[in-house]
């Protein structure tokens, strides 16, 4: 990545047969990537899950996956107005955060195996565990009494949504060609777009409307009553290929070492990243031992996975090619901020303006509708073009705009502002996520297809808890920082563990201070994102731009994979067992 010069444009075929069966070219890895030059086995040991159905059965299969979206996004987007209720609630303070933290922990810890798992077990016992994970993490969550008993189910319901979003993308590439997913992509990006704007009014309607205080607990039921009757449909109605074999010898495939050593450094890492400098001090000997311990097993796991794994969960070959390592790395810049901007807007108007959970879920629907649409349209425009990387790069463009707009908001600003700013970079959104997808197996070879999804979806993720976690951490720091010689000590820690309320007795002379020094707080977190994706955007000058066209195979994109990776490759060690 010595120069930024633009990509060039690369020219390749996907097939797109309309009739059932599976794909001409089996999942196999080109002539120039063979076992015998790369030490890989997985052309030979899995089998290829794609298919083709008749267009009746592909759009049912399409429905299920669709409502399957809807029910992760509802589930997961309840919960960001909900915050100050639950905390208040469970007495969680600050930790409260940890409640959409753990959701993300749990998604990104287990995100590296849904890829591979699947190409090995089958795509459909995967979807299936993860909408259970859905579905019993809900129910539990709702029983919560104490926050750590809410942060635990939050993790098995994170679990879930890390799978739906692995498996459905995996899915969705065995049942359709790149050239022709555009055509279907509109349904994906409404079930989300639905989804993710349905769930705060979901919460915010809850807690408004129960009179107990028990309102943010059917938040987290409704969703997983949705969720079971999902379950039933996809276990009746999704017609996906199974893979044949005892189940001893899939076991036997699993990279069992990469899992125990995967697991634990992304925990560890994004413990001590989350913890430091809130619940512990940098230099605290808890932080430093969590950081030093997920980095060893880290390295273990890159070790593994680079000279002994003979199916790895993460092939390190997927960050030899410039294009894929680019597309795979933007994902954790451009999630960083998007999730930061799901979890911090909502408190911005609840805490600073003063606005309710159902106002403050209405006004964040202009980000989300804008996502949804604009993720709809970005489909058949990629489907009659077929090219990519014009939608990608406006979507960076237009997504960087609106996270320096942000930078407008204050203590007065008119609701139409947020809403046009909102809608701007929702719209940034939208055009960025799937299109970031279709360019990522665009430029993978057919038996890296899952295993790219997955990675991508793990950097995806680590980068929304580390956003969360850095942002929640700038956010109190300049806050606390800005009330220091403002406001009494015991006012101040009334604020930081988040239990003073506007109009509360005796606080009513520092209420503007304490104003003021949220919003200077909420601005360094906004003013975050924007050098975050002006990278992004940048660095999407280095993607190749594969324009899809005919039905003829799709050689020319694996032999420019294949002559990028050789060169990587060379050196490489067979691997062992």
């Amino acid at each position: 990545m010595a120069s930024l010069n633009p990509a060039p444009i690369t020219i390749a075929s996907q097939p797109d047969p309309i009739t059932s069966g599976s794909i001409e070219d089996k999942g196999q890895a080109p002539k120039a990537e063979s076992d015998s030059a790369t030490g890989d086995s997985t052309s030979c040991e899995l089998q290829d899950q794609s298919q083709r159905l008749p267009f009746a059965r592909l759009i049912v299969a399409y429905l299920c996956l669709c409502l399957a979206y809807f029910v992760s996004y509802l589930d997961m987007n309840s919960l960001t107005t909900s915050l100050p209720t639950i905390a208040e609630a469970l007495d969680a303070g600050p930790s409260v955060t940890w409640a959409g933290t753990a959701y993300l922990l749990g998604q990104t810890a287990f995100q590296p195996l849904y890829g591979r798992i699947s190409d090995i077990t089958g795509r459909k016992p995967v979807l299936l565990f993860s909408m259970a994970c859905i579905i019993i993490g809900g129910l539990l969550s709702g029983f919560s009494r104490t926050p750590i008993w809410l942060y635990t189910c939050r993790t098995i319901s994170g679990i879930g949504g890390g799978g739906i979003s692995s498996s459905i993308a995996i899915i969705v590439s065995d049942l359709v060609s790149l050239r022709s997913r555009g055509k279907y992509q509109g349904f994906i990006s409404l079930a989300i777009g639905t989804g993710a704007a349905s769930g705060p009014f979901l919460a915010a309607s809850l807690i408004q409307t129960n009179s107990h205080g028990d309102g943010w607990r059917w938040a987290f039921w409704v969703p997983s009553i949705i969720a079971a009757c999902c379950f039933v449909l996809l276990l009746f109605l999704l017609p996906l290929k199974p893979v044949t074999g005892s189940l001893s010898e899939k076991v036997r495939k699993i990279d069992w070492l990469g899992v125990v050593t995967s697991v634990p450094a992304i925990v560890l890492v994004v413990m001590s990243i989350n913890s430091g400098g809130s619940i512990w001090p940098w230099k605290d000997i808890k932080t430093i031992v969590i950081l030093v311990t997920g980095v060893v097993f880290l390295i273990l796991f890159i070790a593994i996975e680079a000279f002994f794994a003979k199916i790895p969960i993460i092939p390190l070959r997927l960050l030899a090619t410039k294009s894929a390592s680019v597309l795979i790395l933007s994902g954790f810049l451009h999630d960083f901020v998007w999730q930061t901007t799901q979890y911090f807007i909502p408190l911005y108007f609840q805490t600073v303006r003063g606005y309710t959970p159902l106002e403050s879920a209405t006004l964040i629907v202009s980000f989300l509708i804008a996502q949804g649409l604009a993720g709809a349209a970005s489909g058949p425009v990629m489907a009659r073009y077929a090219r990519y990387m014009p939608v990608l790069r406006c979507g960076l463009a237009v997504w960087t705009l609106g996270a320096g707009l942000k930078l407008l908001f204050d203590q007065t600003t008119h609701i139409s502002v947020y809403v046009v700013v909102l809608a701007i970079e929702g719209a940034g959104v939208g055009w960025v996520h799937q299109p970031g997808l279709v360019a990522l197996q665009a430029n993978s070879t057919d038996q890296d297809r899952a295993v790219a999804t997955g990675t991508r979806n793990v950097f995806r993720s680590l980068g929304g808890v580390v956003g969360i976690a850095v942002s929640t951490a700038t956010y109190y720091a300049v806050m606390s920082k800005a009330l220091v010689n403002e406001v009494p000590a015991r006012v101040r820690d009334d604020v930081l563990d988040g239990t003073w309320r506007m109009g509360d007795s005796g606080t009513s002379e520092y209420e503007e201070d304490i104003l003021n020094a949220r919003m200077k707080g909420f601005q360094a977190v906004f003013i975050m994102s924007v050098p975050m994706m002006a990278v992004c955007l940048t660095a999407s000058l280095l993607v190749a731009d594969v324009i899809l066209k005919g039905d003829d195979g799709s050689e020319e994109i694996r032999s420019r994979n294949s002559d990028e990776l050789t060169e990587a490759r060379i050196e490489t060690p067979h691997r062992t067992g």
